[in-house]
């Protein structure tokens, strides 16, 4: 029996491109995901939305001397350990779950009161890693192209009060996160504990893409939430 080879590979080559379509399309969003969910900077730092480079305004711990004397003698200053790290995460339309993370966060947190009255940490995009190759390709390459703009940074602007020394306690945070050179106020409840000489602050906060000029539709991505999330693990110890 003879067979026409050419008309059986022809769905194959229709599927193909679909296929390949459909991966672009997901790639595309993946990389709006990569730009979105870290990029966060200062409080009180109006930047203009093209601006290449974020501006970082360390609003508390730019003088060390400063600090003391506008927060009080019983101010106590922490600065974030190495093994600190910063996430993120999404899910694409329900059926993909993008992360990457980093440890190499900088940061500092101001304790008076019993209360936690200062805290802000700033990272490089640039350092986030998923821990898989194909993916990290791909996200250093979308992160590349947002220019030089890849100081991100978050900056408490509510004091918040602590448990009993070294008890773990939740409780509401609010601060700004900046994405793309865009200040948006944020919520979120946070686990704090602090005691002993160790500090510990861990928070999920929800990023509304939209706020920040992203839309996951425009990328082929339809149905999506546009929702992201930064996972937030903080460790301090009393600077010297």
């Amino acid at each position: 029996m003879y067979l026409d080879v050419p008309s059986i590979r022809k769905p194959c080559v229709y599927r193909t491109v679909k296929i390949t379509v459909a991966l672009l399309a997901g790639v595309a969003a993946i990389g709006a995901v990569a730009v979105v969910a870290v990029p966060i900077v200062a409080r009180s730092v109006n930047l203009d939305p093209s601006a290449l480079v974020q501006q970082v305004v360390p609003t508390v711990f730019a003088a060390p001397e400063a600090t003391a004397s506008a927060t009080g003698s019983d101010t106590t200053n922490w600065t974030l350990d190495p093994s600190s790290t910063v996430a993120y995460r999404t899910d694409l339309a329900g059926r993909i779950t993008v992360s990457g993370s980093t440890n190499q966060v900088s940061g500092a947190i101001a304790l008076s009161d019993d209360r936690v009255t200062d805290a802000e940490f700033m990272l490089d995009l640039a350092t986030l890693s998923s821990g898989d190759g194909v993916r990290d390709s791909l996200l250093q390459a979308l992160v590349a192209a947002t220019g030089e703009n890849t100081t991100a940074s978050f900056v408490l602007t509510q004091p918040v009060a602590l448990g009993e020394a070294g008890s773990t306690v939740t409780v509401p945070v609010v601060g700004v996160l900046t994405l793309r050179g865009i200040s948006n106020q944020v919520d979120a409840d946070a686990q704090l504990s602090f005691g002993g000489g160790t500090g510990t602050m861990s928070a999920t906060i929800p990023v509304d893409l939209a706020s920040y000029g992203i839309s996951l539709a425009d990328l082929g991505v339809p149905g999506d939430t546009g929702v992201a999330y930064i996972d937030v693990d903080l460790v301090a110890t009393p600077s010297d």
